[in-house]
């Protein structure tokens, strides 16, 4: 039985549905009659490496320092993104803020005058008596 279930075993391997256990099984227990499952069974025993304790740490360390600068590159790419798009919004919008008709033109240019104009009516009469470059004297009546 244990032959045939070697034999099995081998075929399985061959075609590569063996399971991890089945072919660690196989290479433990091969025998010299099968040539290129023997020299398979040398190879992985020579080459077989211990894992560190800390493999798993060290890849996990790994996996995170990438993903941080995979965060980083994201968040800077987004930022100069929004900046772009701010400023492109901004010239937009003040190009639309520029283009007035006529009309308007001329009802902001009454409104300013509005502002400044100072109707003599409302201005106190001034009498300069003595004028020179350091001193002004001037008497006011209302």
């Amino acid at each position: 039985m244990r032959e045939e279930n070697i034999k099995n075993l081998i075929d399985k391997y061959k075609l590569g549905t063996s399971s991890l256990k089945e072919e660690q099984f196989l290479f433990d227990n091969v025998d010299k009659t099968d040539i290129g499952i023997e020299a398979s069974s040398v190879f992985v025993k020579m080459n077989k490496k211990e894992i560190p304790d800390s493999f798993n740490d060290k890849l996990w360390d790994s996996f995170e320092e990438k993903t941080i600068k995979n965060s980083h590159f994201r968040y800077h790419f987004l930022a100069v993104a929004a900046s772009i798009l701010l400023i492109v919004t901004l010239y937009i919008s003040n190009l639309r803020e520029s283009k007035l008709n006529y009309t308007d033109k001329v009802a902001l240019l009454k409104e300013a005058q509005n502002m400044f104009l100072i109707s003599e009516e409302t201005l106190p009469i001034e009498n300069i008596i003595i004028e020179s470059d350091l001193v002004v004297v001037y008497t006011k009546t209302e």
